[in-house]
């Protein structure tokens, strides 16, 4: 018996709108402009805005999901998993062993064809494909002569690794070739990297390189530090090399976490993790969920170190002199920040007594009324920027009014700090649709509080404190949402079920409460 992999609607959606930039950007891949799209710099052909692509070479074009299926050979499972950041579907038995079957983005369809997935046989396995690390040249001409002057990496660090012989320069075509060992010193990843020093970039992992291995160092105190590139720990180490080989270090070759766990899993002292990824919103991403699959794994002592510039070769060029690449806050970050402050003012404005039942049903309606003008960007604004932003701060002034009851007076200030800290850019994914859809399960778990529960309770005191939170962060992200992801056009509802149909034309497709 096989299993077969199902996502929900709401994963798909979720998965499928994703920004193209995003995943380019943590596959340090580079893009320019072009006119009010983007451009892949090394699929010249193809282009992208939001989450939408179209390769003009074979005219088709597509969404995320089809994205990671067309250029990095992911199955649908893989692609919607890895869009996902890890999430899997639901494993169902079948009689027959299922998978989804990569389908290739729709010819003719233009910008806006949207594949279904569908599903085959699966096949047998193929046999993994042997590691064969490249031929070794007898110097390091070439790669001393890139690293040193080029990129600054101090001597000494960079002897210490050749002496290993897990940074070495290939025979054939003189690149920098890192290696990455397991706990027997096997070699069991390759990366390797052009070593020239006239702009072109080059880089790739060596085909049958195993992504739970990086290059690396193990050292024997209890801190492991993770970079995203062999160039980037070794400028840390250049930067930072007091003591360096009292800790342990390892590279991801991107942002997924296999290297990391592996590296966990080998070295039972570790008990520490310090993430340093680069500077910018994919890396401030991927620490985020990083940090969420460590928990996971039992690791609470997680820290986050961040370079002064995007990434830690870039500070290394900035202390010889060198123009450096500045680091990218995460835009949603940013406004999110933003909005806070705007919410504080917003907050005092509000007596305390509006904080209850009636007030939260008053302003969620009038959102939703603000809503049936319309789903363009000026009728989102005036639905989250109004009536959103009021409904926060009756929330806030409901979280502080349960913690006077609880005995744990904190001030609103506090909180709207508490949700700004709170808030994380890898898990706010999703279109219009999906927002809405999760906003209304706040919405109702709040009233259900208010509704069944005995607010005379201490822990029903607590769960309604919780559920004003999580309400009130989805306002936070729905006015984010407008602010950075939302253009000027309009926001086109998802198919609907004739059930839904009958919903929308009762409620206004929110299922909202009386106000009595």
């Amino acid at each position: 018996m096989g299993d077969f992999i199902y996502f929900t609607e709401e994963q798909k959606e979720r998965a499928n709108a994703v920004h193209i930039a995003d995943i380019l950007r943590r596959e340090h891949e580079e893009v320019e402009r072009s006119g009010n799209e983007w451009r892949w710099k090394r699929h010249r052909s193809v282009t992208f805005r939001g989450s939408s692509w179209y390769r003009h070479s074979r005219q088709v074009g597509s969404h995320a999901i089809d994205f990671m299926q067309e250029f990095f050979g992911m199955s649908y499972t893989e692609a919607v998993s890895y869009l996902l950041d890890g999430e899997q579907g639901q494993i169902i038995e079948r009689g027959k062993r299922q998978e989804t079957k990569r389908k290739p983005a729709k010819a003719g369809k233009g910008r806006q064809a949207v594949d279904k997935e569908q599903t085959e046989e699966r096949k047998e396995p193929k046999e993994p494909k042997e590691l064969k690390p490249p031929e070794k040249n007898p110097t390091m001409k070439r790669v001393y002569a890139y690293l040193l002057q080029k990129r600054h990496i101090d001597r000494e660090i960079l002897s210490y690794f050749a002496k290993e012989g897990t940074i070495y320069e290939s025979a054939e075509h003189h690149n920098i070739v890192f290696a990455g060992l397991d706990s027997e010193g096997k070699i069991r990843h390759i990366h390797v990297k052009g070593s020239y020093s006239d702009g072109r970039s080059f880089r790739l992992n060596q085909e049958g390189s195993e992504a739970a291995y990086g290059f690396g160092y193990r050292g024997n105190g209890n801190r492991l530090y993770v970079f995203e590139a062999p160039i980037d720990l070794i400028s840390f180490l250049s930067l930072y090399p007091e003591n360096w080989q009292g800790n342990s270090y390892i590279t991801l070759n991107g942002v997924a976490e296999h290297a990391m766990l592996q590296a966990l899993k080998d070295n039972p002292r570790l008990d520490t993790v310090v993430l340093c990824l680069d500077h910018d919103p994919a890396g401030i991403e991927a620490c985020g969920r990083l940090a969420e699959i460590l928990a996971r794994n039992g690791y609470g002592a997680v820290k986050r170190l961040q370079s002064a510039c995007k990434d830690w070769n870039e500070d290394l060029k900035g202390r010889y002199g060198e123009e450096t690449i500045p680091a990218q806050e995460h835009p949603r970050v940013m406004e999110c920040r933003a909005w806070t402050e705007v919410l504080k003012e917003v907050t005092e404005s509000i007596n305390i007594k509006y904080a209850n039942r009636s007030y939260i049903c008053r302003y969620y309606q009038d959102i939703y009324n603000e809503l049936k003008k319309g789903r363009g960007r000026e009728q989102l604004m005036d639905a989250f920027d109004g009536p959103g932003m009021l409904l926060t701060g009756v929330l806030v002034r409901c979280m502080e009014k349960e913690g006077i009851a609880l005995g744990r007076e904190t001030s609103a200030d506090q909180i709207l700090e508490n949700l700004s800290k709170r808030y994380q850019p890898h898990k706010d994914k999703g279109n219009f649709n999906t927002r809405i859809r999760q906003m209304q399960a706040a919405f109702e778990e709040t009233l259900e509080v208010f509704d069944t529960k005995d607010l005379e309770q201490k822990e029903d005191q607590e769960l309604l404190a919780r559920k004003c939170m999580s309400l009130a962060m989805e306002c936070i992200r729905a006015h984010i949402f407008v602010a950075i992801d939302c253009g000027e056009e309009q926001m086109k509802p998802a198919k609907q079920t004739v059930k839904e149909q009958k919903m929308e034309h009762q409620e206004g497709g929110m299922m909202l409460c009386s106000q009595s």
